[in-house]
């Protein structure tokens, strides 16, 4: 498998030189607090099993039971907090920490809750929060992350509009206010964040699932796939400034300023009567030469120099990687297929469906009919000898388990090297915000209508009444949806 597919081989070539520097920064800085700050303790003794600290504030504490590994951890300690933690019980120390953890998040909720309320774009009702214009409540877990996010913008100084979390974040539970199963919405960012899933700029989330290779020899949908994502999750760069070519066996990728290169060359060559030495006016019969006073009559001057563009030789040219990519459901060697029951036809750039009465709702991870997908527990979700990323939009998720969930409908993205299966989503530096605009506009297309088509099926299966959404409701939040249009500059052509 090629080099490029890697994604240490991307981010190596990430510029990191600034990071860097703010690094030795913190560290040199961090080493200047410790030591200012100097010894925690003004003396320690171990006495049989008795350790006594004599604080710098006069005060002392002791740790009955001791050992010359508790003394020797004393010696060592950066500050208070280390030493309590040394002479105290450690379940105790671990309660006490977990207790201050949840007050401190309460207090935290309280504060933000304010936050939320002075940008606008909420509705706090007692304990409930609420979009403006929606009347459906936000899960706690979700309200929490939209305070940091709503805090990190007004540091920021930008408006909400254009924080990149908070935009994914509420379009997140707009797309799940639409999914027709409250247990959805409520839940889904829940078990999104405690499976580490990621989520995306335009609201859908990034999973894993596994398919089974149809044809022996699909390295250009390898190469393709992986690389059109990486420049764009991690380079953060617009694959249309790409091209693939493929030399001594092996596919490459160029950046398009590399495909010619400037050479300085030198010629005697007549540039003003082209090397003809003369002109001839076309309007007399007799032609009308005249000789050229810059050459004289001969063509030629004195040699010059002068810069030529030269195509560079990167091998056999495939093609831009935007158009190879968006060309991948016709690729005859693009062509997966599901290890249960051998009957989906899933290509990398293809939507992959089901009928949504077919699928069951379940809180168990297998044996429940749908599309299975996941984060990181790769070898749940059928067998097969590639994984797959893959885009789900919310809306479309019809059963959550522990680990794996199940959907009526993904879209494959890219296939993904084994060593990276179970490490992509993990990666800070592979950030899926970037990699959904097109699916976005296959999704906006009569979205009103099939979420009402969707509510109306689904009430009819069941006796109980599913948690209002009223119609106003879903035409706020397709509106609010549809606001992402604008921002998608580059829509080439539909995916299907």
């Amino acid at each position: 498998m090629s080099k490029f597919l890697s994604l240490e081989w991307f981010k190596d070539k990430v510029d990191h030189s600034v990071e860097k520097v703010i690094e030795k920064k913190l560290d040199a800085l961090m080493n200047q607090q410790d030591e200012a700050a100097g010894q925690p303790f003004s003396s320690a003794k171990l006495v049989n099993d008795v350790l006594t600290i004599v604080m710098n504030d006069g005060s002392v504490i002791t740790k009955m039971d001791a050992t010359e590994d508790h003394y020797a951890a004393v010696q060592v300690a950066k500050n208070v907090a280390e030493l309590y933690s040394i002479v105290s019980d450690s379940n105790v120390v671990s309660e006490k920490i977990e207790e201050e953890k949840k007050l401190a998040r309460l207090k935290a909720l309280r504060e933000g809750l304010s936050v939320l309320k002075e940008s606008g774009e909420f509705t706090i009702d007692g304990d409930s929060v609420y979009f403006k214009g929606i009347s459906r409540s936000l899960p706690q877990l979700l309200v929490e992350e939209l305070i940091d996010a709503v805090a990190d913008a007004k540091s920021l100084n930008i408006p909400l509009s254009e924080h990149a979390e908070y935009t994914s974040l509420k379009r997140f539970f707009m797309w799940c206010a639409l999914n027709p199963r409250a247990e959805v919405a409520h839940e889904l960012y829940r078990f999104l964040k405690e499976n580490s899933f990621r989520i995306t700029k335009q609201g859908f989330f990034v999973a894993l699932r596994n398919v089974v290779t149809l044809h022996g020899s699909p390295e250009l949908v390898h190469f393709i796939s992986n690389t059109y994502n990486k420049v764009k999750a991690v380079w953060k760069k617009s694959p249309d400034d790409y091209t693939v070519f493929l030399e001594n066996g092996e596919y490459k990728l160029v950046h398009n300023d590399s495909l010619y290169r400037e050479e300085v060359e030198t010629s005697t060559y007549c540039q003003d009567c082209d090397g003809d030495g003369g002109f001839c006016d076309d309007d007399d019969d007799d032609c009308g030469w005249t000789h050229c006073d810059t050459c004289n009559g001969t063509g030629e001057v004195e040699e010059y120099e002068y810069t030529n563009t030269v195509k560079v030789n990167h091998g056999e040219e495939i093609g831009g990687l935007t158009a190879l990519y968006l060309d991948l459901p016709n690729r005859h060697e693009n062509r997966f297929t599901d290890d249960w029951t051998k009957s989906f036809d899933i290509r990398v750039g293809k939507v992959v469906n089901m009928p949504k009465e077919s699928c069951n709702w379940s809180t168990q991870d297998c044996a429940a009919a749908g599309l299975h997908f996941t984060s990181d527990q790769i070898h749940y979700v059928g067998c097969g000898d590639q994984s797959v990323l893959v885009l789900i939009n919310p809306m479309k998720v019809v059963g959550i388990g522990a680990h794996k969930g199940r959907c009526y409908e993904y879209l494959p993205i890219m296939t993904v090297p084994r060593e990276e299966a179970t490490s992509i989503l993990h990666d800070n530096q592979f950030d899926t915000l970037q990699l959904d605009e097109e699916y976005a506009i296959r999704e906006l297309e009569n979205l009103e209508i099939k979420v009402q088509e969707g509510f109306v099926a689904e009430s009819s299966k069941y006796e109980f009444n599913l948690p209002n959404v009223s119609t106003a409701d879903i035409r706020s939040i397709v509106e609010s949806l549809e606001d992402m249009k604008a921002e998608i500059k580059d829509r080439v052509v539909s995916l299907d």
